[in-house]
């Protein structure tokens, strides 16, 4: 059974958990299958919504498939979730993101 067969039939096992969610977004993230990490990380702040990281990585995925007024409402929220939950190394992701997002929608 491959990685990503496990984490499926984790998820449905388990539809309240956030890491087999966790696991096949970043899975599918990985294999540059942006829309399919998105739909999942979409899920995942659904289920958890403080969580900061997921956020983040919700926005750089966005950025990816090129929609960066989407993307930047998620680095936003990752933004404020890491300032709330005092985690330096995300803000500063975040804030790299977001940079990268608005120059992106400017010059689009």
């Amino acid at each position: 059974m491959d990685k990503l067969t496990k984490f499926l039939e984790m998820k449905e096992r388990f539809p309240q958990s956030e890491m087999p969610r966790w696991s096949i977004a970043t899975f599918y993230e990985e294999a540059e299958r942006y829309a399919e990490a998105i739909a999942e990380f979409e899920e995942l702040v659904k289920l958890k919504p403080d969580y900061c990281v997921a956020f983040l990585h919700l926005g750089s995925c966005l950025i990816e498939e090129e929609r960066f007024e989407d993307a930047i409402k998620a680095l936003e929220q990752a933004h404020a979730l890491a300032l709330a939950q005092s985690h330096d190394a995300p803000r500063m992701e975040a804030e790299m993101l977001l940079e990268t997002a608005r120059e992106e929608l400017e010059d689009g």
